[in-house]
């Protein structure tokens, strides 16, 4: 590591990941950037070793295997593993947009008064077709805890300040851990912005958002009280963010499926309900 090119960590925990690991994987060393250590940690895979199968063919990664302990211990243990100026938390269905880290590094070199800096976050469905990106990114960062605007996968943050202010993840929680701690990092540390995409998210079946819809919205009603969200401001904020999420869908439903694609959108949501916020991912 030099003090002109910081090294740059990028942590991802992985459960069951082999489907879109490599993916993963090859858009981080894509990145145009002389400076990058990829930390992946295997937490405990149940997919007869084809996710440590993938991560053996990558001998540049920093990555192991070990028993189960959840995705948020996970991201804990890749945090005080990493050796980098800056972190990023991505999962292992996402992938980094070519030049991100590229950027964060201009942005902090030319602002060095920010711990942090945040990006725009794409999505896409499950065969990587562009898919409606979450609403509101571009709302005050601190108004977070209302509209949920962050991924992790494009926000870098100092490594150092993260460690000194003791910004972990909190692992009892099971489904949202990411939303808990981002609150605490943007009301704690000076995060700035990007208005350029550093990450796109996989939007799937699978996700804990469509599977523990329940579990999840209890453990927000915990954060939120723990952290002195407004609880009207939060209800009210959060049924804005469905409602122009849901639409962006079925704007992508009608363009990519028609009438036919539209209405099985509505038929899904009607069954299943909202599917947005916080998720559980690896």
């Amino acid at each position: 590591m030099t003090p002109d090119v910081p090294l740059v960590s990028i942590i991802t925990p992985v459960y069951n990941g082999s489907k879109y690991l490599d993916e993963l994987i090859q858009s981080v060393w894509a990145q145009d950037y002389p400076n990058i250590e990829h930390i992946v940690i295997d937490d405990g895979s149940t997919d007869e070793g084809a996710t440590a199968a993938i991560l053996r063919r990558y001998p540049h990664l920093r990555s192991w295997s070990r028993g189960n302990l959840g995705q948020y211990a996970t991201m804990n243990e890749g945090l005080a593993a990493a050796k980098g100026e800056y972190v990023c938390f991505i999962s292992a269905d996402d992938v980094m947009e070519p030049g991100a880290v590229r950027r964060v590094f201009v942005f902090f070199r030319e602002h060095p008064e920010f711990d942090g800096v945040i990006g725009c976050t794409r999505a896409m469905t499950e065969a990587g077709n562009p898919y409606a990106a979450p609403p509101f990114q571009f709302v005050p960062v601190r108004s977070y805890a209302y509209f949920m605007q962050i991924s992790h996968c494009s926000l870098y943050v100092n490594r150092e300040a993260l460690l000194r202010r003791r910004l972990t993840f909190d692992p009892s929680l099971r489904y949202i851990g990411d939303y808990d701690w981002l609150v605490r990092v943007v009301d704690t540390l000076r995060i700035g912005r990007l208005h350029f995409p550093l990450s796109t998210v996989r939007i799937h079946r699978t996700q804990a958002s469509r599977l523990h819809r329940q579990v999840m919205m209890a453990e927000q009603r915990r954060i939120v009280t723990a952290n002195r969200i407004h609880p009207w401001l939060f209800t009210a904020s959060r049924y804005a963010y469905i409602l122009v999420h849901d639409l962006a869908k079925l704007y992508f439903a009608i363009k990519n499926g028609g009438i036919a694609g539209g209405a099985r959108l509505f038929i899904n949501r009607f069954w299943t309900g909202p599917s947005e916020g916080p998720r559980r991912r690896r």
